[in-house]
């Protein structure tokens, strides 16, 4: 009688961690949380779009600093531009000779670009933009896309 209980919470972990929502590394020291996120155009209505690996809209990312979260921006289609409000050197660690300018990044199309939550990152709210190069325009989320860092 127990076995179905423990089968489906067996079943639904795998899944999750399969379907590629939210990956945990547990042979890094501590446990990595990764948020994977697609930039793209909506078919429904031509408008480019902050999604999950399940196609719902992810205005808002929300992002632990606690657990050093890592954020995966997938560029689908287009060369795009990210540009934050505030300088993402007080809040990620990524790869050397990314933000320059500590603002703005120039991504290619179908590339991937992580940024991972410092641990000593100031709780806050950061608004970005991102900028369709193909389509000249923005992308859409919560207007504009926002990652919440607690």
């Amino acid at each position: 009688m127990i076995k179905k209980p423990i089968y489906a919470i067996i079943f639904t972990l795998l899944f999750s961690v399969t379907a590629g929502m939210v990956y945990y590394d547990f042979d890094a020291g501590e446990m990595l949380a990764t948020i994977n996120v697609r930039i793209q155009e909506d078919n429904q209505d031509n408008t480019w779009r902050v999604k999950d690996n399940e196609g719902r809209n992810m205005g808002t990312i929300n992002a632990n600093r606690n657990d050093s979260d890592q954020i995966n921006w997938l560029t689908v289609g287009s060369d795009m531009v990210f540009t934050f409000d505030k300088d993402v050197n007080r809040y990620f660690e990524f790869e050397e000779g990314l933000f320059e300018d500590g603002y703005t990044q120039r991504v290619e199309a179908n590339k991937r670009i992580s940024l991972t939550v410092r641990e000593d990152a100031p709780a806050d709210t950061l608004i970005y933009n991102v900028f369709v190069i193909s389509a000249e325009k923005y992308v859409v989320g919560n207007s504009p896309p926002k990652v919440v860092i607690r």
